[in-house]
């Protein structure tokens, strides 16, 4: 099968990819996404190894808990995804009205999930808890810290939609800054705290903090990102 290739749009695509202002703009935003990566990424990291020293039956418990965490937040990253998605294109067609009532369907969707995830084990500790582990004092200490999956996962749930929602929007840097207050400010000053103390709920309050903290960070950035759109969409009519 042959084909042809019209140069002359290859050429002019080929001008857009290393225009310099072009470049500069999409590694900054793959830039601040990569933070936000590493934020995230960091912040577990730390909630892993803060538990192995807290012990071995601590690290075993949260270890549990993380799975069922972590199947949550999978689940919802799929609405967060379709949300950038159509965040973006809503923003390219200008239909700027639209954003906001599918942010607010989006966190609606999300809770449902994550509450659904949350309570479940809340419900059924024994139930769920014995197909996870066949140690029985392992499953005792997860069933005393479970009660923390129900904040976190919902607060995990509505900050994945906010990051879905900034992405779309192209506003990566200020959900940079968002990742970087809640690493150092929400999570940082609880779990060093947790490890001087010895104690594992300000462990899981640090990682419920981080999410808490991203929330409110990126809530407040709201009205002046919505404005700012709706402004930029004015002056392209």
């Amino acid at each position: 099968m042959a084909f042809s290739i019209k140069w002359s749009g290859f050429l002019g695509i080929l001008r857009k990819v290393v225009d310099g202002k072009e470049l500069k703009s999409i590694i900054a935003l793959k830039g601040n996404i990569l933070i936000r990566y590493l934020g995230l990424i960091s912040t577990y990291s730390i909630f892993i190894n803060l538990s192995a020293l807290l012990g071995t039956d601590i690290l075993a418990a949260n270890g549990l808990l993380l799975q069922i965490a972590l199947l949550s937040q999978f689940t919802v990253q799929g609405i967060g995804m379709t949300l950038q998605t159509l965040t973006g294109n809503f923003k390219v067609k200008g239909n700027i009205e639209q954003i906001s009532p599918l942010l607010v369907v989006s966190i609606i969707n999300s809770l449902i999930i994550a509450s659904t995830f949350a309570f479940i084990p809340f419900l059924f500790p024994e139930t769920i808890f014995k197909l996870l582990t066949d140690h029985p004092e392992i499953s005792e200490k997860a069933i005393q810290y479970s009660l923390w999956l129900l904040p976190l996962l919902c607060l995990t749930a509505t900050a994945f939609m906010l990051e879905g929602y900034f992405i779309g929007l192209k506003e990566c840097a200020t959900l940079r800054n968002g990742v970087l207050t809640a690493f150092f400010i929400g999570f940082l000053p609880l779990a060093v705290m947790s490890y001087y103390w010895q104690n594992n709920h300000l462990l899981w309050s640090g990682l419920t903090a981080y999410m808490g903290t991203l929330i409110i960070t990126l809530f407040l950035q709201l009205p002046k990102v919505h404005k700012n759109h709706a402004f930029q969409f004015q002056e392209s009519e």
